[in-house]
């Protein structure tokens, strides 16, 4: 039997990231998808489609980690640099 393509979800996909993304996110994304999606009618812009859609992802990830608020207001606070393996569940796997 043979596993298809289709049954792995593709982390880049609008609907996944949407799936992931916590609701206070998701209108910002979706004008910047909009958007996206206008300019890659253009050929020399198609690539700022999969960028913004790799941007997103990263981002969905991390946004829906539990303690992200609690890491993002603990460096505003100044308790200094936090690195992407601390902030980024999965990094650099994702």
């Amino acid at each position: 039997m043979t596993a298809y393509l289709a049954d792995v979800p593709e982390p880049d996909d609008p609907v996944e990231i949407l799936r992931v993304l916590p609701a206070a996110y998701r209108e910002q994304f979706l004008a910047e998808y909009e958007a996206a999606v206008d300019g890659a009618r253009q050929p020399e812009q198609f690539r700022q489609l999969h960028d913004l859609l790799r941007l997103w992802h990263i981002r969905a990830v991390a946004y829906s980690d539990p303690g992200y608020r609690d890491r993002m207001d603990s460096a505003r606070g100044g308790a200094g640099f936090a690195p992407a393996e601390q902030v980024i569940p999965g990094w650099p796997v994702r």
